[in-house]
């Protein structure tokens, strides 16, 4: 099991120009130190991609990766954070303390961790989209079925225009979001070792999770006024669907910090 460490407490959208967690060298060591916030799989995970400052005074530009382990000594998890959403993997907050990491779990070499990061979030961002992608998609199936056998008025909601709107609707957001995020996964399999964070890659990966995440919060939300009373119940579906839409917002950067990407990439092509 697997996790990426780069939010901190006070290191969210501006993760790379806050980030307080150090990694000094001691020999053939790292020596860690800082705290690792809102990790996805952070309490369960066997191997962590840990992002760390190994020379402050560069900024940004002095930040390294490194592959640490579980069992690592002065590693550990502070606690297991409860989420409205994505319950099914574990969210918390990682210390490092001391933690010793070998040198060779140094990766793309010292104060180079920038362009592993930036690489990596474009990745997360065009393969984020799939899972949102897949929950609208299910939303649409549980939502003409349920117009299909719920009966209101003598006969079933979906002969209703008000409700066949919403299904129309959800599938043509459903479809304009998927194109575009089938886009930016065919651009990331042309993606060099350590490219990203630049150019028009970067712009698509940040406008597909964009599209996707506005798309999933709209689709989820009809899902839930066609199921009625049934889909304000918590054990419901179509429930869990909304209450996990909201994430795609907020991961891998949220929806704000997508549209600075797309408009910076679009001002400097026009430069």
């Amino acid at each position: 099991m697997g996790a990426l460490a780069l939010t901190e407490p006070d290191a969210g959208s501006d993760a790379l120009g806050s980030m307080r967690t150090t990694a000094r060298r001691d020999g053939d060591d790292y020596v860690l130190n800082g705290r690792k916030m809102f990790i996805s799989n952070g309490p369960v995970a066997d191997v962590i991609l840990v992002y760390a400052k190994t020379d402050p005074a560069l900024g940004a530009k002095g930040i390294s990766a490194f592959i640490v382990e579980k069992g690592f000594p002065g590693f550990s998890v502070a606690q297991k954070l409860v989420k409205m959403g994505w319950r099914g993997a574990p969210t918390g907050e990682l210390v490092f303390d001391e933690c010793r990491v070998p040198a060779r779990n140094l990766i793309g070499g010292e104060n180079r961790g920038v362009a592993v990061v930036m690489s990596g979030l474009d990745i997360e961002r065009a393969f984020l989209a799939l899972p949102c992608i897949g929950s609208a998609q299910r939303c649409l199936d549980l939502s003409l079925e349920y117009a299909s056998t719920r009966q209101q008025f003598g006969k079933p909601i979906g002969s209703f225009q008000m409700v066949q709107a919403m299904l129309a609707d959800m599938y043509v957001e459903l479809e304009a979001a998927r194109a575009l995020a089938y886009r930016a996964l065919m651009a990331c399999n042309d993606l060099e070792r350590g490219g990203g964070g630049r150019g028009d890659l970067h712009k698509l990966c940040a406008a597909s999770i964009l599209r996707v995440g506005e798309m999933l919060l709209s689709v989820t939300d009809k899902a839930v006024q066609i199921h009625g009373g049934s889909g304000f119940i918590w054990e419901t579906e179509v429930n869990r669907h909304y209450r996990n839409a909201k994430l795609a917002t907020i991961g891998g950067g949220t929806s704000e910090v997508r549209r600075m990407i797309i408009a910076e990439e679009l001002l400097r092509a026009a430069r």
